[in-house]
Protein backbone atom coordinates (compact mmCIF):
# COMPACT_ATOMS: atom_id res chain seq x y z
CA UNK A 1 0.00 0.00 0.00
CA UNK A 2 1.71 3.23 -0.89
CA UNK A 3 1.87 5.73 1.98
CA UNK A 4 0.52 8.78 1.13
CA UNK A 5 1.13 12.55 2.26
CA UNK A 6 -0.44 14.61 4.53
CA UNK A 7 -3.79 15.76 3.56
CA UNK A 8 -3.55 19.36 1.20
CA UNK A 9 -6.98 19.28 0.09
CA UNK A 10 -9.49 21.96 0.65
CA UNK A 11 -11.65 22.36 3.91
CA UNK A 12 -14.69 20.88 3.35
CA UNK A 13 -16.60 23.71 4.62
CA UNK A 14 -18.30 25.68 1.36
CA UNK A 15 -17.40 29.27 1.18
CA UNK A 16 -19.68 30.27 -1.47
CA UNK A 17 -23.78 30.53 -1.74
CA UNK A 18 -24.77 26.33 -2.84
CA UNK A 19 -27.43 27.91 -5.50
CA UNK A 20 -24.98 29.99 -7.35
CA UNK A 21 -23.89 28.08 -10.65
CA UNK A 22 -20.46 26.27 -10.44
CA UNK A 23 -17.91 28.77 -12.13
CA UNK A 24 -14.91 26.48 -12.40
CA UNK A 25 -14.46 26.20 -16.01
CA UNK A 26 -12.78 22.90 -15.38
CA UNK A 27 -15.05 21.11 -13.66
CA UNK A 28 -17.90 22.19 -16.19
CA UNK A 29 -16.28 20.42 -19.12
CA UNK A 30 -15.38 17.30 -17.29
CA UNK A 31 -19.83 17.57 -16.31
CA UNK A 32 -20.99 18.47 -19.15
CA UNK A 33 -23.10 15.83 -20.67
CA UNK A 34 -25.11 15.22 -23.31
CA UNK A 35 -27.62 12.25 -23.36
CA UNK A 36 -25.09 10.93 -26.61
CA UNK A 37 -21.85 11.06 -24.10
CA UNK A 38 -23.51 9.23 -21.73
CA UNK A 39 -24.90 6.14 -23.15
CA UNK A 40 -21.51 6.06 -25.40
CA UNK A 41 -19.81 4.63 -22.86
CA UNK A 42 -21.37 1.25 -23.92
CA UNK A 43 -19.12 1.07 -26.96
CA UNK A 44 -16.99 -0.62 -23.96
CA UNK A 45 -17.59 -4.10 -24.74
CA UNK A 46 -16.63 -5.26 -20.67
CA UNK A 47 -18.57 -2.97 -19.25
CA UNK A 48 -21.99 -3.06 -21.56
CA UNK A 49 -21.96 -6.44 -20.58
CA UNK A 50 -21.51 -5.85 -17.38
CA UNK A 51 -24.34 -3.02 -17.62
CA UNK A 52 -26.88 -5.36 -19.31
CA UNK A 53 -26.29 -8.02 -16.42
CA UNK A 54 -26.59 -5.11 -14.07
CA UNK A 55 -29.91 -4.50 -15.19
CA UNK A 56 -31.49 -7.78 -15.55
CA UNK A 57 -29.97 -8.46 -12.04
CA UNK A 58 -32.11 -5.44 -10.92
CA UNK A 59 -35.26 -5.90 -12.32
CA UNK A 60 -34.81 -9.42 -10.26
CA UNK A 61 -34.20 -7.81 -7.07
CA UNK A 62 -36.89 -5.06 -7.49
CA UNK A 63 -39.02 -7.80 -7.82
CA UNK A 64 -37.46 -9.87 -5.01
CA UNK A 65 -38.08 -7.15 -2.79
CA UNK A 66 -41.66 -6.15 -4.24
CA UNK A 67 -42.62 -9.62 -3.41
CA UNK A 68 -41.27 -10.01 -0.06
CA UNK A 69 -42.42 -6.59 0.88
CA UNK A 70 -46.45 -8.04 -0.46
CA UNK A 71 -45.65 -11.05 1.23
CA UNK A 72 -45.31 -9.34 4.58
CA UNK A 73 -48.61 -7.60 4.06
CA UNK A 74 -50.01 -10.97 3.68
CA UNK A 75 -48.41 -11.88 7.33
CA UNK A 76 -48.40 -8.82 8.71
CA UNK A 77 -50.21 -5.63 8.91
CA UNK A 78 -47.94 -4.34 11.58
CA UNK A 79 -46.18 -1.11 9.59
CA UNK A 80 -42.87 -2.38 11.83
CA UNK A 81 -42.42 -5.91 10.50
CA UNK A 82 -43.28 -4.04 6.80
CA UNK A 83 -40.59 -1.29 7.28
CA UNK A 84 -38.23 -4.13 8.58
CA UNK A 85 -38.70 -6.72 6.39
CA UNK A 86 -38.05 -3.49 3.38
CA UNK A 87 -34.74 -3.04 5.73
CA UNK A 88 -33.53 -6.46 6.71
CA UNK A 89 -31.50 -6.89 3.24
CA UNK A 90 -29.54 -3.98 4.18
CA UNK A 91 -28.53 -4.11 7.98
CA UNK A 92 -25.62 -6.89 7.13
CA UNK A 93 -24.20 -3.84 5.39
CA UNK A 94 -23.85 -2.14 8.42
CA UNK A 95 -21.52 -4.98 9.76
CA UNK A 96 -20.32 -6.65 6.87
CA UNK A 97 -19.45 -4.18 4.34
CA UNK A 98 -15.97 -2.98 5.17
CA UNK A 99 -14.76 -6.16 5.78
CA UNK A 100 -16.01 -7.15 2.12
CA UNK A 101 -14.34 -3.88 0.63
CA UNK A 102 -10.88 -4.73 2.67
CA UNK A 103 -11.54 -8.14 0.82
CA UNK A 104 -11.97 -6.84 -2.82
CA UNK A 105 -8.88 -4.79 -2.13
CA UNK A 106 -6.73 -8.05 -1.11
CA UNK A 107 -8.05 -10.48 -3.34
CA UNK A 108 -8.94 -11.66 -6.68
CA UNK A 109 -12.10 -9.95 -7.27
CA UNK A 110 -13.33 -12.25 -10.01
CA UNK A 111 -13.73 -15.37 -8.16
CA UNK A 112 -14.52 -13.37 -4.73
CA UNK A 113 -17.82 -12.24 -6.94
CA UNK A 114 -19.22 -15.30 -8.63
CA UNK A 115 -18.71 -17.45 -4.44
CA UNK A 116 -20.74 -14.68 -3.49
CA UNK A 117 -23.65 -14.41 -6.11
CA UNK A 118 -24.10 -18.25 -5.83
CA UNK A 119 -24.88 -17.92 -2.25
CA UNK A 120 -27.40 -15.59 -3.28
CA UNK A 121 -28.64 -17.91 -5.89
CA UNK A 122 -28.84 -20.39 -3.06
CA UNK A 123 -30.99 -18.27 -1.04
CA UNK A 124 -33.18 -16.73 -2.77
CA UNK A 125 -34.10 -20.47 -4.63
CA UNK A 126 -34.67 -21.24 -0.73
CA UNK A 127 -37.26 -18.66 -0.17
CA UNK A 128 -39.09 -19.61 -3.35
CA UNK A 129 -39.32 -22.77 -2.18
CA UNK A 130 -40.57 -22.45 1.23
CA UNK A 131 -43.07 -19.49 0.02
CA UNK A 132 -44.76 -21.91 -2.45
CA UNK A 133 -45.30 -24.53 0.23
CA UNK A 134 -46.90 -22.01 2.82
CA UNK A 135 -43.97 -22.51 5.40
CA UNK A 136 -42.98 -18.66 5.14
CA UNK A 137 -43.77 -16.72 8.71
CA UNK A 138 -42.74 -13.24 9.24
CA UNK A 139 -39.84 -14.07 11.42
CA UNK A 140 -38.76 -16.14 8.66
CA UNK A 141 -39.57 -13.76 5.91
CA UNK A 142 -36.84 -11.65 7.67
CA UNK A 143 -33.96 -14.23 8.28
CA UNK A 144 -34.53 -15.20 5.10
CA UNK A 145 -34.00 -11.52 3.77
CA UNK A 146 -31.12 -11.09 5.92
CA UNK A 147 -29.32 -13.97 4.32
CA UNK A 148 -29.48 -12.45 1.17
CA UNK A 149 -28.66 -9.44 2.71
CA UNK A 150 -25.59 -11.09 3.78
CA UNK A 151 -24.69 -11.87 -0.33
CA UNK A 152 -25.94 -8.26 -0.99
CA UNK A 153 -23.42 -6.39 1.96
CA UNK A 154 -20.52 -8.62 0.13
CA UNK A 155 -20.98 -8.51 -3.26
CA UNK A 156 -21.57 -4.19 -3.61
CA UNK A 157 -18.12 -3.35 -2.69
CA UNK A 158 -16.83 -5.29 -5.35
CA UNK A 159 -19.26 -4.25 -7.87
CA UNK A 160 -18.25 -1.00 -6.99
CA UNK A 161 -14.54 -1.06 -6.76
CA UNK A 162 -14.23 -3.12 -10.07
CA UNK A 163 -15.89 -0.17 -11.90
CA UNK A 164 -13.01 1.99 -12.62
CA UNK A 165 -11.30 -1.62 -13.62
CA UNK A 166 -13.28 -1.64 -16.75
CA UNK A 167 -13.90 2.20 -17.38
CA UNK A 168 -11.53 4.75 -17.72
CA UNK A 169 -11.35 7.40 -15.24
CA UNK A 170 -12.51 9.95 -17.88
CA UNK A 171 -15.71 8.21 -18.18
CA UNK A 172 -16.55 6.83 -14.66
CA UNK A 173 -19.04 10.09 -14.23
CA UNK A 174 -21.37 8.68 -17.39
CA UNK A 175 -20.63 5.37 -16.11
CA UNK A 176 -22.19 5.98 -12.48
CA UNK A 177 -24.94 7.78 -14.83
CA UNK A 178 -25.56 4.86 -16.28
CA UNK A 179 -25.34 2.34 -13.53
CA UNK A 180 -27.75 4.77 -11.74
CA UNK A 181 -29.95 5.12 -14.73
CA UNK A 182 -29.77 1.14 -14.95
CA UNK A 183 -31.28 1.03 -11.35
CA UNK A 184 -34.22 3.45 -11.89
CA UNK A 185 -34.85 1.28 -15.83
CA UNK A 186 -35.23 -1.33 -13.32
CA UNK A 187 -37.24 0.64 -11.35
CA UNK A 188 -39.85 0.75 -13.28
CA UNK A 189 -39.75 -2.65 -15.52
CA UNK A 190 -39.37 -4.92 -11.63
CA UNK A 191 -42.35 -3.76 -10.05
CA UNK A 192 -44.66 -3.97 -13.19
CA UNK A 193 -43.46 -6.81 -13.42
CA UNK A 194 -43.52 -8.12 -9.75
CA UNK A 195 -46.90 -6.75 -9.73
CA UNK A 196 -48.39 -8.76 -12.80
CA UNK A 197 -46.70 -11.89 -11.95
CA UNK A 198 -47.39 -11.87 -8.30
CA UNK A 199 -51.40 -11.16 -9.17
CA UNK A 200 -51.36 -14.13 -11.67
CA UNK A 201 -48.85 -17.03 -9.88
CA UNK A 202 -47.95 -15.62 -6.53
CA UNK A 203 -45.09 -14.10 -4.98
CA UNK A 204 -43.00 -17.54 -5.40
CA UNK A 205 -42.12 -17.25 -9.24
CA UNK A 206 -40.67 -13.73 -8.50
CA UNK A 207 -38.42 -15.11 -6.34
CA UNK A 208 -37.07 -17.33 -9.17
CA UNK A 209 -36.77 -14.71 -11.88
CA UNK A 210 -34.46 -13.27 -9.20
CA UNK A 211 -32.33 -16.18 -8.87
CA UNK A 212 -32.32 -16.27 -12.16
CA UNK A 213 -31.29 -12.49 -12.57
CA UNK A 214 -28.41 -13.66 -10.58
CA UNK A 215 -27.49 -16.64 -12.44
CA UNK A 216 -27.08 -14.25 -15.66
CA UNK A 217 -24.77 -11.48 -13.82
CA UNK A 218 -22.70 -14.98 -12.61
CA UNK A 219 -22.16 -15.74 -15.99
CA UNK A 220 -20.62 -12.56 -17.03
CA UNK A 221 -18.06 -12.42 -14.08
CA UNK A 222 -16.84 -15.91 -15.04
CA UNK A 223 -16.45 -14.85 -18.82
CA UNK A 224 -14.61 -11.76 -17.47
CA UNK A 225 -10.88 -12.05 -17.53
CA UNK A 226 -10.36 -10.42 -14.00
CA UNK A 227 -9.13 -6.55 -13.14
CA UNK A 228 -5.31 -6.07 -13.71
CA UNK A 229 -2.81 -8.16 -11.63
CA UNK A 230 -1.76 -5.62 -8.29
CA UNK A 231 1.44 -6.65 -6.37
CA UNK A 232 -0.18 -9.35 -3.22
CA UNK A 233 -1.17 -7.49 -0.11
CA UNK A 234 1.64 -8.02 2.68
CA UNK A 235 -1.18 -6.54 4.74
CA UNK A 236 -3.32 -8.69 7.08
CA UNK A 237 -7.14 -8.52 6.16
CA UNK A 238 -6.93 -6.72 9.84
CA UNK A 239 -3.97 -3.80 9.14
CA UNK A 240 -5.93 -3.39 5.67
CA UNK A 241 -9.07 -2.24 7.55
CA UNK A 242 -7.09 -0.07 9.94
CA UNK A 243 -5.73 1.54 6.94
CA UNK A 244 -8.83 2.19 5.65
CA UNK A 245 -9.89 3.36 8.67
CA UNK A 246 -7.03 5.83 9.13
CA UNK A 247 -7.39 7.11 5.19
CA UNK A 248 -11.01 7.83 6.42
CA UNK A 249 -10.19 9.67 9.63
CA UNK A 250 -8.14 12.25 7.56
CA UNK A 251 -9.98 12.51 4.15
CA UNK A 252 -11.74 15.66 4.87
CA UNK A 253 -13.59 15.36 1.28
CA UNK A 254 -14.46 11.52 1.74
CA UNK A 255 -16.27 12.75 5.15
CA UNK A 256 -18.06 15.12 3.61
CA UNK A 257 -19.68 12.91 1.33
CA UNK A 258 -20.26 10.16 4.21
CA UNK A 259 -21.81 13.14 6.13
CA UNK A 260 -24.40 14.59 3.82
CA UNK A 261 -25.40 11.10 2.42
CA UNK A 262 -26.09 9.70 5.48
CA UNK A 263 -28.38 12.59 6.92
CA UNK A 264 -30.06 12.45 3.04
CA UNK A 265 -30.85 8.72 3.38
CA UNK A 266 -32.23 8.99 6.91
CA UNK A 267 -35.05 10.97 5.81
CA UNK A 268 -35.23 9.38 2.06
CA UNK A 269 -35.91 5.90 3.48
CA UNK A 270 -39.62 7.29 4.92
CA UNK A 271 -41.50 7.19 1.28
CA UNK A 272 -40.05 3.36 0.48
CA UNK A 273 -40.23 1.61 4.18
CA UNK A 274 -43.41 2.88 4.20
CA UNK A 275 -44.95 2.94 1.12
CA UNK A 276 -46.15 -0.77 0.82
CA UNK A 277 -48.44 -0.35 3.61
CA UNK A 278 -49.71 2.87 2.28
CA UNK A 279 -50.62 1.58 -0.97
CA UNK A 280 -52.58 -1.49 0.18
CA UNK A 281 -54.39 0.08 3.23
CA UNK A 282 -55.01 4.13 2.77
CA UNK A 283 -54.88 3.65 -1.36
CA UNK A 284 -56.39 0.50 -1.60
CA UNK A 285 -54.67 -1.23 -4.56
CA UNK A 286 -53.58 -4.18 -5.04
CA UNK A 287 -49.48 -5.78 -6.39
CA UNK A 288 -50.49 -4.69 -9.63
CA UNK A 289 -51.24 -1.31 -8.59
CA UNK A 290 -48.49 -0.75 -5.84
CA UNK A 291 -46.24 -2.08 -8.94
CA UNK A 292 -47.15 1.40 -10.93
CA UNK A 293 -46.64 3.24 -8.10
CA UNK A 294 -42.91 2.00 -8.12
CA UNK A 295 -42.76 2.74 -11.60
CA UNK A 296 -44.00 6.18 -11.15
CA UNK A 297 -40.83 6.63 -8.89
CA UNK A 298 -38.93 4.75 -11.50
CA UNK A 299 -39.97 7.26 -14.59
CA UNK A 300 -39.05 10.25 -12.74
CA UNK A 301 -35.62 9.05 -12.31
CA UNK A 302 -35.21 8.18 -16.09
CA UNK A 303 -36.63 11.40 -17.17
CA UNK A 304 -34.40 12.94 -14.72
CA UNK A 305 -30.90 11.30 -15.92
CA UNK A 306 -31.70 11.25 -19.49
CA UNK A 307 -32.75 15.45 -19.47
CA UNK A 308 -32.53 17.02 -17.03
CA UNK A 309 -29.08 16.19 -14.85
CA UNK A 310 -27.06 16.42 -18.03
CA UNK A 311 -28.14 20.34 -17.90
CA UNK A 312 -27.43 20.44 -14.05
CA UNK A 313 -24.27 19.30 -13.88
CA UNK A 314 -23.01 21.52 -16.74
CA UNK A 315 -24.27 24.40 -14.71
CA UNK A 316 -24.17 23.67 -11.00
CA UNK A 317 -21.92 22.16 -8.14
CA UNK A 318 -22.78 18.79 -7.24
CA UNK A 319 -23.09 20.83 -3.98
CA UNK A 320 -25.92 23.20 -5.18
CA UNK A 321 -27.48 20.25 -6.98
CA UNK A 322 -27.88 18.16 -3.78
CA UNK A 323 -29.20 21.10 -1.89
CA UNK A 324 -32.14 21.26 -4.33
CA UNK A 325 -33.43 18.37 -4.65
CA UNK A 326 -33.12 17.28 -1.20
CA UNK A 327 -35.97 20.05 -0.38
CA UNK A 328 -37.61 18.13 -3.63
CA UNK A 329 -37.37 15.08 -1.28
CA UNK A 330 -38.79 16.87 1.35
CA UNK A 331 -41.69 18.22 -0.54
CA UNK A 332 -42.68 14.70 -1.79
CA UNK A 333 -42.35 13.37 1.69
CA UNK A 334 -44.88 15.63 2.93
CA UNK A 335 -47.19 14.90 -0.46
CA UNK A 336 -47.27 11.34 -0.01
CA UNK A 337 -48.88 11.60 3.60
CA UNK A 338 -51.67 13.93 2.25
CA UNK A 339 -52.50 13.43 -1.17
CA UNK A 340 -54.87 10.17 -1.19
CA UNK A 341 -56.29 11.12 -5.23
CA UNK A 342 -53.95 8.37 -7.29
CA UNK A 343 -52.90 10.89 -10.14
CA UNK A 344 -51.77 13.32 -7.87
CA UNK A 345 -50.33 10.52 -6.03
CA UNK A 346 -48.26 9.51 -9.27
CA UNK A 347 -47.24 12.60 -9.87
CA UNK A 348 -45.81 13.27 -6.31
CA UNK A 349 -43.88 10.12 -6.77
CA UNK A 350 -42.65 11.15 -9.53
CA UNK A 351 -41.01 14.14 -8.53
CA UNK A 352 -39.73 11.71 -5.69
CA UNK A 353 -37.63 9.41 -7.99
CA UNK A 354 -36.36 12.33 -9.87
CA UNK A 355 -34.97 14.06 -6.47
CA UNK A 356 -33.60 10.83 -5.12
CA UNK A 357 -31.65 10.21 -8.81
CA UNK A 358 -30.58 13.31 -8.49
CA UNK A 359 -29.06 12.75 -5.22
CA UNK A 360 -27.59 9.23 -5.65
CA UNK A 361 -25.53 9.79 -8.55
CA UNK A 362 -24.03 12.69 -7.01
CA UNK A 363 -23.16 10.97 -3.79
CA UNK A 364 -22.03 7.87 -5.87
CA UNK A 365 -19.46 10.42 -8.26
CA UNK A 366 -17.86 12.08 -5.19
CA UNK A 367 -16.78 8.86 -3.93
CA UNK A 368 -15.69 7.53 -6.92
CA UNK A 369 -13.94 10.70 -7.74
CA UNK A 370 -12.64 11.42 -4.27
CA UNK A 371 -10.87 7.78 -3.64
CA UNK A 372 -7.46 6.81 -4.67
CA UNK A 373 -7.30 3.28 -6.17
CA UNK A 374 -5.31 1.46 -3.64
CA UNK A 375 -8.18 2.14 -1.03
CA UNK A 376 -11.11 2.67 -3.01
CA UNK A 377 -13.04 -0.80 -2.02
CA UNK A 378 -12.45 0.30 1.47
CA UNK A 379 -13.72 3.27 1.10
CA UNK A 380 -16.49 2.80 -1.46
CA UNK A 381 -17.53 -0.17 1.54
CA UNK A 382 -17.61 2.82 4.17
CA UNK A 383 -20.21 4.97 2.23
CA UNK A 384 -22.12 2.08 1.75
CA UNK A 385 -22.27 1.39 5.57
CA UNK A 386 -22.86 4.74 5.87
CA UNK A 387 -25.68 5.39 3.60
CA UNK A 388 -26.94 1.91 4.94
CA UNK A 389 -27.32 3.34 8.52
CA UNK A 390 -28.93 5.69 7.82
CA UNK A 391 -31.75 4.20 5.31
CA UNK A 392 -31.91 1.01 8.10
CA UNK A 393 -32.13 3.28 10.56
CA UNK A 394 -34.56 5.70 9.44
CA UNK A 395 -36.66 2.97 7.56
CA UNK A 396 -37.10 1.47 11.41
CA UNK A 397 -37.45 5.24 13.09
CA UNK A 398 -40.09 6.21 10.35
CA UNK A 399 -42.19 2.68 11.03
CA UNK A 400 -42.24 2.73 14.42
CA UNK A 401 -43.35 6.52 14.48
CA UNK A 402 -46.30 5.74 12.15
CA UNK A 403 -47.20 2.60 14.34
CA UNK A 404 -47.22 4.40 17.39
CA UNK A 405 -49.16 7.77 15.48
CA UNK A 406 -50.20 7.84 11.82
CA UNK A 407 -48.27 7.38 8.74
CA UNK A 408 -49.11 11.15 7.61
CA UNK A 409 -47.29 12.21 11.20
CA UNK A 410 -44.64 9.79 9.93
CA UNK A 411 -44.00 11.58 6.71
CA UNK A 412 -44.40 14.95 8.15
CA UNK A 413 -41.57 14.57 10.61
CA UNK A 414 -40.01 12.61 7.96
CA UNK A 415 -40.36 15.54 5.66
CA UNK A 416 -39.25 18.35 8.31
CA UNK A 417 -36.18 16.60 9.14
CA UNK A 418 -34.75 16.23 5.52
CA UNK A 419 -35.15 20.60 5.12
CA UNK A 420 -33.36 20.41 8.81
CA UNK A 421 -30.85 17.93 7.88
CA UNK A 422 -30.33 19.87 4.42
CA UNK A 423 -29.68 22.81 5.75
CA UNK A 424 -27.27 21.46 8.67
CA UNK A 425 -25.38 20.25 6.84
CA UNK A 426 -24.77 23.02 3.75
CA UNK A 427 -21.30 23.52 4.53
CA UNK A 428 -19.94 20.29 3.78
CA UNK A 429 -18.38 20.34 0.20
CA UNK A 430 -18.25 17.44 -1.85
CA UNK A 431 -17.55 18.30 -5.25
CA UNK A 432 -14.24 17.23 -6.05
CA UNK A 433 -12.60 15.90 -9.26
CA UNK A 434 -9.65 14.94 -7.87
CA UNK A 435 -8.85 12.01 -5.94
CA UNK A 436 -7.70 12.86 -2.10
CA UNK A 437 -4.69 11.33 -0.45
CA UNK A 438 -4.87 11.32 3.05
Amino acid sequence: MPQAPQPHSPSTKRTENPTKPDSNPDKQQVERQSIFAVWGTLRLQTFRAFWIAGLFSLIGTWMQGIGSAWLMTDLSDSPLLVALVQSAQMIPSLFLAFIAGSLTDMIDRRRYMIIVTWWMIAVTLSMAGLTQLGMVTPTLLIVLTLLLGIGGACLMPAMSATLQDIVPRSEVVNAVTLNSLSMNISRLIGPALAGLLIGWAGVAPAFVVNALSYFVFMLVVYRWDGPPLRPKQKQSLWSNMAAGILYVRRAQRFQAVLICGSVYFFCASALMALLPLLAREELGVGPEGFGTLMGAIGMGAIVTALFIAPALNARYSRDAIVFWASLIIAASLYGVGVVRDPLLFAGVLFFYGGAWMICMLSFQVAAQMVLPSWVRGRGLSMSMMSFTAGMVGGGILWGTLAKFTSMEIAFDVAAAAMVFGTVATVRFLISSNETEDA
